[in-house]
């Protein structure tokens, strides 16, 4: 024995190894109101303290599985030698004589090899284990890594699995049936194996009335509970898998695969639970409205009704298609002209026609095929369908179908960039590509306002002329025209970001210079590669995402400073020691190159503390003031300390910054998202519409003061949205909607306008003259007398007529396209 002992004894785990037991804890995520968005990891883990644990529990596992715990020292010699006897006499081995001490440590650190090798080092390490832990350190710890059946480790994890309960809230008879699964989770599951999980329970609950843990009573109330076990997912309270993603990615790389899923980090978001949940019905019901104008593709399956015997055949069918969003599978059972009926979920549904009667059949983006007579043109028994509930509670459904246009939605916080809702698609598990972080595409023309802003912060104002006019450039192909062919002449820039004048913003950027124009818009994020250094730029034909588009547009909401997108507030470790806490430039003094913002802490996210926990201290009287030569010396803040950020930079000037924001207000007043200042009626809203050629991306990138949102739409494969479907049809609606739900009953908060801006510098005496009228056929073609000032195409700010005047008539533009000369590389 010694000899055995002397060769096994330095292949044991040494004293510091035996401290560092580790429990497996999965990632969890959460908002920023501590609400559970997420949880990741293999292993369902939740640590628990001995003290946690109730007396029945903790009892019920000792007198099971090691009724001499505290007595032995790691071995129970008695149990072994009843085990040898039991052998012996009977011929069988079910007498066991394992201590939990011996669990644990076979458990941790060795295999599950039945071998006499194996055997002797547990026993070697069950006593080393004793020597160097106290016997409440191993029985916690056997409690807490103890595999439960259903990747459900330890006891926390194991009563949330199996009953949708804390420990405290577990009653006698279903602590037995936990106690009960150590000794095979698989057999005497109480999901699987009802009938032999409750023969194992009651065996338990007889077990510890004989050793004198429970009552007679407490025995015969336990017996008689029934089995109460049901599968429980973890309560997941938010909806934003899209975020959660984002979060999981990136711990994975802060962390590593292997510490991201077990060390158990909480980690907790910017998201604003209630905005996820609008963000997510506005892009559905947006993305709905889309496919239904496009048509009807038919059935997503079809099955033979003569397969499927019985209604549970056909519910178990159902059950393989997922519901995607609020849509829900459905099988026609049968079809006539007038109605059709379905099963959908446990219950059976009437369809009439005017639930079916949208959908004609898709032939092309541009085509569909004829309206539909009867219910029977489009659904036939054992098509398997998509329905969405209209009303719960009478029951009622509509036919629908999942999209195939993508979209995204994203909506931030332009004081710090903190996001605080995220659509990346119509529904995460359907297709997993995140829109808005990954969908790399063109602006088209809700990139126009980096380019006018760039032309103002260089001295033009929103009341400059330019020219709207044809334009030919020697040596290229590409002919820029406006959407729709027209041209309007000599216009404002307030007019033309207004109504998406092409040309204009073409001669906008041949006049400031390409390249200042990349540098001007690099300061708001977009990265220089993506930006083409040629004049097609003016037309949105950089690259980038709609999260990369928030960003930037936060500048517009928050007077002028660049602030970076952020999703993680903090992350702490399993004990809530603080890791990292998130110190994105905050907004202050231009002069400042750090912000201290003094705002109560809030350990459940970023959300400030409110109510009485806010009021702490509120009574207690100051301290005195030490005498100053008992003072510290006063160091200044560092970021990193509480409340200290680095200061935000400014990328344009008050005055630049007021003056592109009173002219994307003009766009939904009287421009291209007029329909959003109509439904809104709010006057803090501004933003701008963007389309690209052939209608293959549809934008609307829109702000307050206080939140930027955009709103994307177009398909994977760069497939056209199809004739008439511009932003302003396609996109606008979805964020009017967003932005219609979570404005309601808040105030409109306007800009801080700088004091020596004057009327004449916002061009608002000729706003009159760009609000829609129609144009005689004169504006739509060129007269060679009109002579410009200089080279660049810029007439002066014509001056408001006095009292009594007549404004004098705006001069016709030239009959012939200009020609500009530009280098052949640009192109």
């Amino acid at each position: 024995m010694f000899a055995l002992y002397s060769h096994y004894e330095p292949q044991l785990p040494d004293e510091a190894e035996l401290r560092k037991i580790d429990i497996q804890v999965p990632l969890r995520i959460y908002t920023r109101d501590g609400e559970l968005l997420a949880e990741y990891g293999e292993r369902r883990s939740r640590p628990v303290s001995l003290s946690e644990v109730p007396k029945n529990l903790k009892m019920a596992f000792l007198d099971i599985e090691d009724a001499r715990f505290y007595q032995h020292q790691g071995v129970d010699w008695k149990g072994v030698a009843r085990a040898i006897s039991s052998a012996v006499s009977t011929g069988s081995t079910n007498q066991g004589a394992s201590t939990i001490t011996m669990q644990l440590a076979k458990n941790v650190f060795l295999d599950a090899d039945k071998t006499f090798e194996r055997k002797f080092k547990q026993t070697l390490l069950a006593i080393k284990m004793e020597r160097n832990l106290g016997k409440d350190e191993i029985l916690e710890l056997y409690l807490n890594k103890i595999y439960l059946g259903n990747r459900a480790y330890g006891i926390a994890s194991a009563a949330e699995t199996y009953y949708g309960k804390t420990l405290g809230e577990l009653t006698l008879a279903q602590c037995a049936m936990i106690a009960g699964l150590p000794k095979a989770p698989s057999r005497y599951n109480p999901l699987a194996n009802p009938e032999r999980a409750m023969i194992r329970r009651n065996y338990i609950l007889k077990r510890m009335l004989e050793l004198g843990d429970i009552s007679q009573l407490d025995y015969q109330t336990a017996l008689n509970e029934p089995n109460t076990a049901a599968k429980h997912k973890t309560e997941i309270d938010a909806n934003a898998p899209y975020l959660a993603e984002m979060v999981r990615a990136d711990i994975v790389k802060r962390f590593g695969e292997e510490n991201a899923y077990a060390q158990g980090y909480h980690v907790y978001t910017t998201l604003d639970n209630e905005k996820q949940t609008e963000a997510a019905e506005s892009l559905r019901k947006a993305l709905t409205a889309y496919d239904f104008r496009h048509g009807y593709r038919g059935a997503e399956d079809k099955v033979d009704l003569g397969d499927l015997k019985t209604e549970d055949d056909m519910r178990d069918k159902l059950s393989t298609y997922p519901v995607f969003g609020d849509l829900h599978p459905a099988l026609v059972l049968s079809a006539d002209s007038n109605a059709a009926e379905l099963l959908v979920g446990e219950t059976r549904v009437t369809l009439d026609f005017n639930d079916v009667k949208w959908a004609r059949e898709f032939k092309t983006e541009d085509r569909r095929g004829a309206a539909p007579k009867r219910v029977s043109d489009v659904l036939k028994a054992g098509d398997i369908v998509r329905l969405r509930q209209t009303d719960k509670e009478k029951n009622t459904w509509t036919l629908s179908q999942v999209p195939t246009v993508g979209g995204a939605l994203v909506s931030l916080d332009p004081s710090d960039g903190a996001v605080r809702a995220v659509m990346g698609g119509f529904d995460f598990y359907h297709s997993k590509f995140n829109r808005a972080t990954q969908a790399v595409r063109q602006p088209g023309s809700s990139f126009k306002p980096i380019i006018y802003a760039a032309a103002l912060a260089k001295g033009f104002t929103p009341a400059s002329v330019v020219n709207d006019a044809p334009l030919e450039i020697p040596g290229s192909t590409w002919k820029p025209e406006n959407f729709g062919g027209k041209y309007i002449g000599p216009t404002t820039l307030r007019e033309a970001l207004a109504k998406s004048r092409n040309l204009v913003s073409i001669r906008l950027l041949r006049s400031i210079g390409i390249n200042y124009a990349i540098d001007f818009a690099t300061q708001f994020g977009f990265a220089k590669e993506n930006l083409p250094a040629n004049l097609t730029l003016a037309l949105g034909t950089a690259m980038t995402t709609p999260l990369e588009m928030a960003t930037a547009y936060a500048a517009f909401a928050n007077g002028g400073y660049k602030i970076n997108a952020y999703f993680i507030t903090r992350i702490e470790d399993r004990n809530h020691k603080v890791l990292f806490e998130e110190t994105s430039p905050r907004i202050c003094d231009d002069a400042a190159e750090i912000c201290t913002i003094k705002k109560p802490t809030d350990q459940a996210g970023d959300k400030q503390v409110t109510g009485e926990a806010g009021k702490a201290g509120a009574d207690k009287p100051a301290a005195p003031e030490k005498p100053i030569w008992e003072t510290p010396a006063v160091e200044s803040p560092k970021v990193g300390d509480a409340g200290v950020y680095p200061a935000a930079k400014r990328i344009m000037s008050n005055r630049t910054h007021y003056q592109i924001v009173s002219m994307m207000q003009g766009v939904t007043q009287f421009g291209t998202a007029a329909r959003a200042g109509r439904t809104l009626n709010r006057k803090d809203i501004a933003g701008k519409t963007g389309t690209t050629n052939d209608q293959k991306d549809a934008w609307f990138c829109g702000f307050t003061p206080d939140v930027v949102t955009i709103a994307w739409v177009g398909f994977d494969d760069m497939a056209k949205l199809g004739e008439g479907e511009t932003a302003t049809n396609v996109a606008l609606p979805m964020w009017i909607d967003f932005m219609h739900r979570i404005l309601k009953g808040e105030p409109s908060k306007e800009w801080e306008r700088p004091v020596d801006l004057k009327e004449a510098d916002l061009g608002l005496e000729v706003e009159e003259d760009a609000k829609p009228k129609k144009r005689s056929q004169a504006a739509n073609t060129a007269d060679s007398s009109f002579q410009y000032q200089n080279e660049r195409d810029l007439a002066p700010r014509r001056p408001a007529p006095a009292a009594g005047q007549q404004a004098a008539p705006r001069p016709a533009p030239q009959r012939t396209p200009e020609r500009v000369e530009i280098p052949e590389q640009l192109f």
